[in-house]
């Protein structure tokens, strides 16, 4: 079944609550800062013009959210970092996970559809409705299990309640845990002569 337009009402919606100190992760380009908000509507769920923070429940989640082809040049992972984000308060989120979705509309293709702009309409009228932000399943883990966290701008407001707690380069060990776990494999740099 096709994703249908948000209802008038979302009284009622399935939440989740981020309790204080939840760790989230996320990959980001090593020349900006960690909690950088989307705001051009290339995203799945960017508000304009508050914007959108993506985060990912694990950093395996996080990589392959970023780096969408199977074999991936070195150069590509070397400006970018992973980035570990505790939570300074309790965030309540729309559980675009639970089956009590369902009964306001939502279906599975929300987590992939290409239909942006309609993903966009969800998130507007969720954040409407209260919410900071949408808890989701992350369209390039064809398993289903990695979720991930959306957090609505603006962003002053939700990033004084975040804290970076780590911010390294990309390790060669979760290179290889996700090598293993979802076939995707970073290239060696070429050597020039």
């Amino acid at each position: 079944m096709p994703l249908t337009e948000p209802p008038e009402s979302l009284t009622g919606f399935p939440a989740v609550a981020l309790s204080k100190a939840s760790a989230l992760a996320r990959v980001h380009r090593a020349d900006r800062h960690p909690v950088s908000f989307s705001t051009s509507g290339d995203g799945r769920f960017d508000l304009s013009p508050e914007g959108t923070l993506y985060l990912a429940g694990t950093d395996e989640g996080a990589f392959v959210e970023v780096f969408r082809s199977r074999l991936i040049p070195r150069e590509e992972v070397a400006v970018r970092r992973p980035a570990l984000i505790e939570l300074g308060e309790e965030l309540a989120l729309a559980d675009l996970t639970s089956a009590i979705a369902r009964g306001f509309g939502v279906t599975a293709a929300i987590h992939a559809s290409p239909d942006y702009a309609l993903c966009q309409r969800w998130a507007a009228a969720l954040h409407a409705e209260g919410f900071d932000g949408v808890y989701y399943r992350l369209s390039h883990d064809p398993s289903a299990t990695e979720v991930g966290a959306a957090l609505f701008g603006p962003h002053e407001h939700v990033a004084q309640r975040l804290i970076v707690v780590d911010d390294q380069p990309i390790s060669d060990e979760l290179i290889e845990r996700v090598r293993k776990r979802f076939g995707m494999l970073v290239l060696s740099t070429r050597r020039q002569s």
